[in-house]
């Protein structure tokens, strides 16, 4: 059986939307609707189990994944529903990983913090998955050290630039597990479509002299973004979408939390430039996506990708998985090399 063993730290909308999106993949066992990859070496989609999952909320802690995952303030659209999973909410680090500005909508649990590397231990645990709010800089790092010392790979879906830190690299390289990381780039959202633009434009002659991104949702990671956590976010979005572009664009990203909205996003991108004989031109775009979904699309590929580098002993930072897969990697590599890299690290894996 080709299974990897997942633990999750954060079960919001993202873990929710993965979690249901598995289990729709499980019943369309021929489907490659939505995904980069149905496989990639010897795993499936389906071979991703979720074992373990940490969170610091009263309304998850202590109930089956399969429950908690459908639990305010969670607002992600129901895919399918999810039978029990016999996997029990277990409370992680708090540290910085909540603020004051979601006391309305949860409150931090009661019960005691568990040991996070025995947990990972004792579940025979192959890739740990990051989504805690933006902004939990401790939390990561507890949760990426832990990981380490216990054989765990970790993919980091927030904007804590851990893959930077030579420190977490060596430990990583000394313990044989990888890093993916740092910042999920979603599967076709704002920040890959923005760069897309904008690359095209280059690549026909056209000066581009500044452009905007609004983006918009009514979930919790919206929420948060608007407080002063979310300024790692905002530079996050700015470096994926400006990456390999002149330093000199006059680039601006901001969001606002519209509760009404729930999880689904809506983009806005302006482009101004100049083309042939100094004429002007300019661009107007809108994306409509449901935000969690877009993480799911390419946490699957990054979960399979760190198991596949563990098998061949990869270790360290995986820097191909890295740039295709998040806003923030430590080296930006154009799409076209980075998803190269990739398919050179899965080939030959059966």
């Amino acid at each position: 059986m080709n299974e990897i063993r997942v633990a999750i730290a954060g079960v919001g909308n993202c873990a929710s939307n993965l979690i249901q999106g598995i289990e729709y993949y499980s019943k369309h066992h021929n489907s490659t609707n939505g995904l980069m990859h149905r496989k990639m070496g010897k795993y499936d989609i389906t071979d991703i189990h979720v074992v373990a999952a940490f969170d610091i909320s009263d309304a998850k802690v202590g109930k089956d994944l399969s429950e908690a995952i459908f639990c305010p303030p969670n607002c992600t659209q129901h895919i399918v529903d999810v039978k029990k999973m016999g996997v029990i909410v277990q409370k992680g680090p708090v540290l910085d990983g909540w603020g004051s500005h979601f006391s309305e909508f949860f409150s931090v649990s009661n019960e005691s913090e568990v040991d996070v590397g025995a947990v990972l231990k004792e579940r025979r645990v192959d890739v740990l998955v990051i989504m805690i709010p933006t902004g939990s800089k401790e939390a990561c790092y507890e949760y990426i050290k832990a990981a380490f010392l216990n054989g765990v790979s970790v993919v980091n879906g927030i904007p804590v630039l851990a893959s930077h830190d030579n420190d977490i690299i060596q430990l990583a390289k000394d313990c044989k597990v990888s890093i993916v990381g740092d910042d999920f780039k979603s599967q076709i959202g704002g920040t890959i479509l923005h760069h897309a633009l904008l690359s095209l434009l280059q690549e026909r002659g056209v000066d581009v002299k500044e452009t905007y991104q609004l983006n918009y949702a009514g979930n919790m990671d919206f929420l948060n973004l608007v407080t002063e956590r979310g300024r790692s976010k905002h530079e996050s979005k700015k470096r994926g979408i400006s990456a390999g572009y002149n330093d000199q664009l006059n680039i601006d990203v901001n969001v606002s939390y519209l509760e009404n909205q729930r999880d689904n996003k809506t983009c806005q991108i302006w482009i101004s430039g100049t083309n042939f004989g100094g004429c002007d031109v300019s661009l107007e775009c809108k994306l409509t996506v449901v935000d969690s979904a877009n993480s799911s699309g390419v946490v699957c590929d990054a979960i399979r990708c760190s198991a596949i580098a563990k098998e061949k002993k990869i270790y360290g930072r995986l820097e191909g998985p890295s740039a295709y897969y998040m806003k923030s990697p430590y080296r930006q590599i154009t799409d076209t090399d980075a998803r190269r890299m990739i398919e050179q690290l899965i080939q030959n894996e059966n």
